[in-house]
């Protein structure tokens, strides 16, 4: 990126995050209060926090808590040592029963951002071309530059175009290989990948390969939580999938899907920061291993069963009140599409004088002036939470709307 234009967006971004600071939507902390995952307090009030993506709830569930205290009892409150020297006793267990529960070869990293940095450079290259998806996650982006780096063509699709994508694979004929990078379920507009017809391509050219962050995926949906992508396109031998252990999987760190031991094996060897970066701490592979553990068993069912009630819920209710989602594809995520950066945090100002913690979402989460408010379902809300949200929503959405 030219000096000029970084400086440009350097400074776009300062602009969109002191404004948000102003209204008191961004770079907040919670009192020091204990947390029940419903409410949080900010400056001595508690209100309902629409804020979390721990869409199941498992942060405050006691079997997790207890796997944090009792793996800190046993190996202590950080193990000092890079993995490539030496791992703590948990990595095994845990990359067995994820192996288990995603259906492949998984290898675990301390953040989904330091996965792909890991995996992407090793996965792909510099013969290979890279097409990126205009809207995967920026932590996806950011290790694609670790890719220009070594002269790998990478060319950005319009978002979810299959089409645009089929064309591509035409254009980059002379590549040997072709990697397609985009999120399962994304962050913001929360709409899932055309899973369907990616699987259809997938199987039509054999130069295709497939590198998805299903972070925003896990947990509430698939057989064992494992996640949309590859509920629907399984283990494919051309295909990576990403996972976050930190959103509703209620623990810390992320996992690598590979299709096979070689690829897990090599990044685990080479990857960068499986050399380089500090490991997972004691306290979060004790509260990962707890986790697995209600992944694999047959209350996962039961927990997703409510969570689909709430998600139901919310979209009846917000098209009672005419209030339209970016996407109806029924995740946990809601994305109001408002426009103007300062129209959306107005929203979210007043939700939050209401008593609602939601989000203002704006650039450089989303294009410039496509900005909305985004608020996530999880299982510590009532059906009354979310109600007196969508009525709150509905009658400041159309105020500020009318004096714009």
């Amino acid at each position: 990126m030219p000096v000029k234009s970084a400086e440009r967006r350097l400074g776009l971004l300062d602009e969109m995050v002191g404004a948000g600071i102003a209204d008191g939507l961004a770079l907040r902390t919670a009192d020091d209060v204990p947390f029940d995952g419903r409410t949080v307090s900010l400056d001595g009030r508690p209100v309902l926090n629409f804020g979390s993506c721990g869409y199941l709830g498992l942060e405050f569930d006691p079997r997790l808590q207890a796997g944090v205290c009792e793996a800190v009892r046993r190996y202590g409150t950080q193990f000092a040592s890079s993995r490539i020297y030496l791992q703590a006793p948990p990595y095994a267990e845990l990359e067995h029963g994820l192996g288990e529960m995603f259906g492949g070869h998984v290898l675990v990293a301390p953040t989904t951002t330091l996965g792909h940095v890991a995996a992407l450079p090793v996965l792909v290259g510099p013969r290979d071309a890279v097409l990126m998806d205009r809207q995967v996650h920026q932590s996806v982006q950011m290790a694609v530059d670790h890719l220009r780096c070594q002269g790998t063509v990478i060319k950005t699709i319009p978002h979810s175009d299959v089409n645009q994508l089929e064309a591509a694979l035409a254009q980059y004929a002379d590549h040997p290989r072709i990697w397609y990078l985009a999120d399962g379920v994304y962050s913001m507009y929360a709409d899932i990948a055309p899973l369907e017809k990616l699987g259809a391509l997938l199987q039509r050219e054999e130069r295709l390969h497939l590198y998805i962050d299903d972070s925003h995926g896990v947990g509430w949906t698939g057989r064992h939580g494992r996640g949309p992508t590859l509920d629907w396109l399984g283990s494919h031998e051309r295909l990576v999938v990403a996972a976050s252990l930190s959103k509703s999987f209620g623990a810390g760190g992320a996992a690598l899907v590979f299709p096979n031991a070689e690829l897990k094996r090599r990044v685990r060897t080479v990857g960068g920061p499986m050399i380089f970066s500090g490991p997972i701490q004691p306290p979060m592979l004790g509260a990962a291993l707890a986790s697995a553990r209600i992944h694999l068993s047959p209350e996962l069912d039961d927990l997703q069963r409510v969570l689909r009630e709430r998600i139901e819920l919310c979209a009846e209710l917000l098209s009672q009140h005419g209030i339209a989602l970016a996407s109806k594809d029924g995740t946990p995520i809601c994305f109001v599409p408002i426009g103007p950066p300062a129209l959306a945090r107005e929203v979210a100002r007043r939700l939050l004088d209401d008593g609602f913690f939601t989000n203002a979402a704006t650039y450089p989460a989303v294009p410039l002036r496509q900005a909305g408010v985004r608020f996530m379902l999880t299982l510590h809300h009532r059906p009354s939470d979310i109600q007196r949200l969508v009525g709150a929503l509905s009658r400041h959405l159309s105020q500020v709307l009318e004096t714009a």
